[in-house]
Formats: structure tokens, sequence, C-alpha cells
């Protein structure tokens, strides 16, 4: 049995639901969105393999659309390798907001391996 999942809060929903029972997002409107705002949308994916991939591809493809949603995850309770993987996500988009984010978490920051990480690219 496949299970459907709501692109934008990630609740269970029925393969044929037009509207999400539980954020109330438009599911028929998603197929128009284009590729790099539904990877922005999976940076929410509650499965941790699947938001490394996007976190790394949108640095990849260095999408600036991410850079506020990427910045904001930064500053989040997350772990250390996720928080290096967005850090190298910011750094490849390599936009000053992307790199003035990294500064200020460089500044703030308690966790010894993303500080040096930090230190070391910045």
């Amino acid at each position: 049995m496949v299970r459907w999942f709501c692109p934008y809060c990630w609740g269970e929903v029925d393969e044929r639901d037009e509207i999400c029972p539980h954020c109330g997002a438009d599911l028929k409107g998603f197929s128009s969105l284009d590729y790099d705002q539904k990877l922005i949308l999976a940076l929410d994916c509650p499965i941790t393999q699947s938001r490394m991939f996007v976190i790394e591809v949108l640095g990849r493809r260095k999408t600036q659309d991410a850079v506020p949603k990427l910045c904001r995850m930064l500053f989040e309770d997350r772990d250390t390798f996720e928080l290096i993987e967005i850090a190298k996500a910011l750094l490849n988009i390599g936009t000053a907001d992307a790199l003035e984010c990294l500064q200020r978490r460089m500044k703030t920051e308690d966790n010894l391996i993303l500080k040096r990480f930090l230190e070391e690219h910045l």
C-alpha cells in the first residue's frame, strides 16, 4: 500500500485529496511549482536522509531562494552533520546574505565541530 504525504506539512493524505486536510494547502497546485520551489518545500521533510540530499542539491544548484530557509535551519537545534551540510550549501550559494548568515552563526556557535568548519571555510 502506498502512503501519500502533503508536500507542505508532511501530514498523511489520501491520493485523491485536492486540498490537504491538515494544513489546507492546494495539493493540485503543487505540480505547477518549479523544481527549486519543490526542493525548498522538501527541507521540511521529516526523513533526515531525504533532507540531507535536498540540502546538498540546493547548494549545488546555487538556489538563492533557499537562503532564508537554510539560514533559519542553521540556527535550529539540529544534528551536527545536518548543520554542516546546511553550511556547505550556503557557502556554495555564496550570496552576501548566505555568507552573512554563516558569519552570524560562527559568532554564536557553541558546537565546536561546526565552529571549526565555519572558521576554516569563511
